[in-house]
């Protein structure tokens, strides 16, 4: 059976409550061509429909682990990777799917990788009601740090650096030396990706092959991290991080007009449209095109700004990678 094969890649799926939709994920996760792998899924807490569905899946490839308390999706995460026999690890949220050569593609890539740890990113679809945008819109350039690909805009559109957490794949031992901070309830991807950046040896790559290999969803009634807004949140850990050296003053300006700017804006907090731009001009170095970004967030209706980005996007991402 598979369960006597070592796994090259395993898989970490954190779940808690959505019995309907982590069936399509693992099943998603199972279906890749890459056969040699495990798929850990861990329960957040006691959740029997949960753990009923989880069940019914039959083969041997799949390991269920239910954590004793909630602990939130870095503290789940965590323990996914402490299972692991895989040499590599790949997260998958509940809510997202993998395409079949998903795992076979970015196992390639981190192999042909002159850096001896590499963490693989992918393109994907980001799905909404509307329609479906390849994303990221261009790859990581030689040199540029993990928080500038982030964070710094160079086009209007958005999507032009982002590593969601269901396309990360990184050596497994990368992950547990350096955990998930189970402190932060929103960012601990982003926080994960910034602190290992900087460590030897690592670097954020693509694939060459720019097809898309997952669906990243992003159905606005559907409750995930990236939807639940908290500007200050944001704003207290992006300064944390610059003073710990994981950000530098361009990517802090950067994500303090984008980021921290759009959440705000959702919040209707109209006090941050000025603080921001002054703390972006204090403490970082803002380019003219995210302040305009900016602008943009707070002077157009966000049906229309959410709609002139999409078709940037798909006008723009050919040339961009």
């Amino acid at each position: 059976g598979g369960d006597r094969v070592t796994p090259r890649v395993s898989v970490v799926v954190t779940t808690r409550g959505r019995p309907q939709l982590v069936g399509r994920a693992v099943a998603s996760a199972l279906a890749q061509t890459l056969r040699e792998l495990e798929v850990i899924v861990v329960l957040d807490g006691p959740d029997p429909a949960t753990l009923a569905a989880l069940r019914e899946l039959e083969d041997a490839r799949v390991r269920l682990h239910v954590r004793d308390a909630r602990g939130g999706q870095a503290a789940a995460i965590n323990s996914g990777v402490a299972l692991a026999r895989g040499a590599f690890a790949a997260m998958l949220d509940d809510d997202d799917e993998w395409l079949p050569d998903k795992l076979a593609v970015q196992l390639a890539a981190a192999e042909a990788s002159a850096h001896a740890r590499p963490v693989v990113g992918c393109r994907f679809l980001a799905r909404s009601e509307a329609d479906d945008v390849a994303w990221p819109l261009r790859r990581p350039r030689a040199g540029e740090p993990a928080c500038e690909y982030l964070f710094c805009r160079t086009m209007l559109a958005f999507g032009e650096g982002i590593v969601p957490t269901s396309m990360l794949l990184a050596p497994t031992d990368l992950f547990r030396r350096h955990p998930m901070a189970e402190d932060l309830p929103k960012h601990c991807d982003l926080d994960w990706l910034l602190r290992v950046d900087r460590l030897p040896d690592v670097a954020l790559v693509l694939p060459a092959d720019p097809r898309p290999l997952a669906i990243w969803q992003q159905q606005a009634g559907r409750h995930r991290l990236s939807n639940v807004h908290d500007w200050r949140f944001s704003y207290a850990w992006v300064g944390r991080a610059r003073d710990a050296g994981d950000v530098s003053a361009r990517a802090y300006a950067g994500f303090l007009l984008t980021w921290v700017s759009f959440s705000a804006r959702v919040q209707r907090d109209r006090g941050a449209f000025a603080f921001l731009v002054k703390e972006a001009l204090r403490r970082g170095h803002p380019s003219a095109l995210e302040l305009a970004v900016h602008a943009g967030v707070w002077g157009m209706p966000s049906l229309l700004r959410a709609r002139a980005s999409r078709a940037l996007a798909r006008r723009g991402h050919a040339h961009a990678l």
